[in-house]
């Protein structure tokens, strides 16, 4: 079974109590895919080296170093991907809520007009565009790292004042409702905003945040069909489509469709076409 770690607790251990703003610097010289994470806080990821990608039940985020994120505690998972140089590289700020909420209580007027007039939702994750003073803040983290906990909290009340006055829309998502849905929408939304990915029926699960067995059987109750003959289907139209008017190689699509190799990705192809992907992208 694939490990899921806890975050920020598998970085502190099991000893140590989470302090309420908390930055931790993190490098790895090798790449990994698809981690299952459990966030128990909120966390903004200031990527330093290499590529970074998050899955969330909203959609998918690929990052890299013109960009940064604010994850909202949460399931998801977390790709990271190496540079050429060998490695990888990010800073890590984890923040409770009751900061959030702080934060939020001193900047209410504001926060609440931007949303309104804005008509903004909710997000999962937010995605952030790095400029002088964000570059210069992030290195500014090497140095408070093992500083005091109150430190880190004037840090976090920095950024997210600075992000409130020069990317307010996206900022200010953190505040909004999310849209009054049913649970039957809702289990709709996770699972058509990831057609084209190359999740599993088990990883779809995992963001439903229900059992493998509950979620085959939520999904034949809402789709009126298996999981596997669905996806298999939608994902093959988006094929065609990729094929017919993008054209794209087959090589370039089956591994973005979660296929291990051509020759699976071609016969599941041709189980709803009736011909290999080659000849459909032939045929006028």
């Amino acid at each position: 079974m694939m490990r899921e770690f806890n975050i920020p607790q598998y970085f502190r251990g099991e000893e140590k109590e989470i302090p309420s703003a908390y930055i931790f610097p993190y490098r790895v010289e090798k790449s990994t895919d698809k981690n299952r994470v459990v966030l128990t806080t909120h966390m903004f990821s200031f990527l330093k080296e290499g590529n970074k990608e998050i899955v969330m039940g909203d959609g998918t985020i690929k990052l890299n170093k013109s960009e940064f994120v604010l994850i909202t505690a949460g399931k998801c998972f977390m790709s990271e991907k190496i540079s050429d140089k060998g490695s990888y590289s990010t800073t890590l700020f984890f923040f409770d809520n009751d900061l959030l909420q702080s934060f939020f209580e001193i900047q209410k007027v504001h926060v609440q007009q931007t949303i309104k007039k804005n008509k903004l939702t909710q997000k999962e994750v937010l995605l952030f565009k790095n400029d002088d003073f964000t570059r210069s803040y992030i290195q500014s983290l090497n140095y408070i790292a093992n500083k005091s906990e109150e430190l880190a909290r004037l840090k976090l009340h920095e950024i997210m004042l600075y992000l409130l006055e020069t990317q307010p829309l996206e900022f200010c998502c953190l505040f909004a409702e999310r849209p009054k849905t049913s649970e039957e929408i809702k289990f709709k939304n996770i699972i058509t905003s990831h057609i084209d990915s190359n999740l599993s029926i088990s990883e779809l699960a995992y963001l439903c945040n229900v059992s493998l067995s509950t979620f085959k059987r939520k999904f034949t109750a809402v789709f009126n069909d298996s999981p596997t003959s669905w996806i298999r289907q939608k994902r093959m139209e988006h094929a065609a489509f990729l094929l017919k008017y993008n054209k794209e190689r087959v090589s370039d699509i089956y591994l973005r469709l979660g296929y291990e190799n051509h020759s699976s990705f071609s016969q599941s192809f041709k189980s709803v076409f009736g011909v290999s992907p080659k000849e459909y992208q032939l045929h006028d």
